[in-house]
């Protein structure tokens, strides 16, 4: 009996990843770096200290990640750091509360850019707990982020569905004990992540349907 829905934020509830992964590549090209989408496709998932390592060394150092992350603000300000809703999300998320499934975020990005995110497109208050990646000493793929979220919820793992996009994050549910839910964006699961998800499915509204 599912109680309580978890759910990661970039590129699952909102459609940010490909918009931030342009903004990437324009900002290093803008300081004369090339930066390719397999390269940023490394970063999916990860949290704050770990994408910053893996970014500093694909870029060549420090002084070119900090230009680059600086082009990359420009870019996300133009946007206002907005994102629009996933396809099926706000559907499923209004089905969960009026079936009383409780809903909370377990998300590598940054407590601020999470309540930004979310309540730019109108569902934070679907939301009864967030929890970011900058809690954590371990970040995705280590299960330390759903572990806290779970623990937040007052309920079992068994009692629980998360919700991922990305190889890292599922990785970090399963480790959690967590039935996994994988909604693929800009790569797809491992064979590790597909056997031992609960759904692979092409959009929250396609698992909506075969609920």
């Amino acid at each position: 009996m599912i109680k309580a829905a978890i759910f990661d934020m970039d590129g699952l509830l909102i459609d940010s990843e490909r918009i931030i992964m342009q903004a990437c590549m324009t900002a290093a090209q803008q300081v004369g770096i090339t930066y390719t989408q397999a390269e940023y496709i490394e970063l999916i998932g990860l949290a704050g200290p770990d994408s910053t390592r893996v970014m500093t060394a694909q870029l060549g150092g420090t002084e070119r990640f900090n230009q680059v992350m600086v082009g990359l603000d420009a870019e996300l300000a133009k946007l206002n750091h907005t994102f629009p809703l996933k396809q099926g999300a706000l559907t499923l998320l209004q089905h969960y509360q009026a079936n009383h499934i409780v809903c909370s975020v377990a998300s590598s990005s940054a407590t601020h850019h999470i309540t930004h995110r979310l309540s730019q497109v109108g569902v934070i208050d679907y939301f009864s707990h967030i929890t970011s990646g900058q809690e954590v000493v371990r970040g995705k793929p280590n299960p330390d982020i759903y572990l806290l979220a779970i623990e937040r919820l007052g309920f079992k793992a068994e009692q629980c569905i998360a919700f991922e996009d990305s190889e890292a994050g599922a990785r970090a549910a399963i480790a959690a004990g967590l039935k996994v839910v994988v909604v693929p964006d800009l790569i797809q699961p491992s064979e590790f992540v597909s056997k031992h998800s609960h759904q692979v499915v092409d959009s929250l509204l396609d698992f909506l349907d075969r609920m």
